[in-house]
């Protein structure tokens, strides 16, 4: 994982994950709020087509694409090689206790190329339904400052990797304390363009 917000959201998640699955039920939005703006949740919509449908979309991953995803289908954003990859492994995920990293191009619409770090952690719905919390933050490439060109008109996968299960020997407090940090350092430092706020400061 490459980036704070990817390595904020993992902590978090391994906090919950203590003798059972993580519940949805379980993901408290205020201990999360730096990360919201580029966390994504998505659930198993178990029709006979099935959907991997956004519930919720951060404003930073909206402004990406130019619209609010919510109630999209996650798969829709990917070609049909990428789509086929990504179904079988988001289905993977409802079945381990491990998370997935995902390695994106992304083309924009005024033609610039940005990489980005996508992250899934599976939760367990509250009627057996598999879904997942996921972050999306940009990585490297071209950055445009015009909103409309740097929309995403087409995305693919570069690289796909499920991250070691969770272990027993990490203890809660340790997991805790890690998850703290990482939120704390995100509250601490803000990003404005080229700016950074750093709170506290004179």
């Amino acid at each position: 994982m490459k980036h704070e917000i990817t390595t904020a959201l993992y902590d978090y998640w391994l906090s919950r994950h203590r003798d059972a699955a993580v519940r949805a039920s379980g993901i408290r939005p205020n201990e999360l709020a730096p990360l919201l703006p580029y966390l994504f949740l998505i659930e198993l919509d178990p029709s006979e087509t099935p959907r991997f449908r956004f519930r919720y979309c951060g404003v930073a991953i909206a402004r990406r694409y130019g619209r609010d995803l919510s109630d999209e289908d996650f798969l829709a954003l990917w070609s049909p090689n990428d789509r086929s990859a990504l179904q079988r492994d988001l289905r993977a995920l409802a079945f381990r206790s491990t998370g997935m990293v995902m390695g994106t191009l992304a083309e924009t619409m005024g033609s610039g190329v940005i990489s980005y770090e996508m992250l899934l952690l599976p939760l367990a719905g509250d009627n057996s339904t598999a879904g997942a919390i996921g972050s999306m933050v940009r990585i490297g490439g071209h950055e445009e400052s015009n909103r409309i060109r740097a929309r995403i008109v087409a995305q693919s996968l570069r690289s796909t990797r499920f991250l070691p299960v969770a272990g027993s020997e990490i203890t809660g407090a340790h997991l805790r304390g890690a998850q703290l940090a990482a939120v704390a350092n995100l509250q601490a430092r803000r990003r404005y363009g080229h700016l950074t706020v750093v709170s506290g400061g004179k």
